[in-house]
């Protein structure tokens, strides 16, 4: 029996689309999806023997509200030391990357991660950006 990891999870990004926000430099710091029909040999993602996390990206406004990601998967073979070893540090660089305005001039609003590895306990991983 395989073990599991489940994921859901939503990023809010704010930017100005008109002063550089550009949701193709988001894109490049997900990287891309690699799914069980379409799998791929690299990705920044987490991913398990079937595939990566998956994301979109939902464009709702275009003033500073600017972007939500939400973020899900069900990673197999993933065991609560690949959470601790590769998907926590993964989410914590996806979190400075996001945070870096200087270079995409957009920053992470609010964030959110549930990860729960079968029969362990649910973490919850977050990111609020300093006011």
């Amino acid at each position: 029996m395989s073990q599991w990891t489940h994921v859901v999870g939503c990023i809010r990004v704010d930017g100005i689309p008109q002063f550089g926000s550009n949701t193709d430099i988001i894109k490049e710091i997900l990287g891309p999806i690699s799914t069980y029909d379409h799998f791929i040999d690299y990705t920044p993602l987490p991913t398990g023997e079937e595939g990566s996390l998956q994301y979109s990206l939902i464009e709702y406004d275009t003033g500073a509200c600017w972007l939500a990601i939400p973020i899900w998967g069900d990673l197999r073979g993933y065991t609560s030391e690949d959470i601790t070893n590769e998907l926590i540090p993964w989410w914590n660089n996806l979190m400075k990357k996001l945070d870096d305005s200087e270079q995409h001039f957009a920053y992470v609003r609010d964030a959110v991660l549930h990860v729960y590895a079968e029969g362990e306990v649910p973490i919850i991983l977050t990111h609020k950006t300093e006011e």
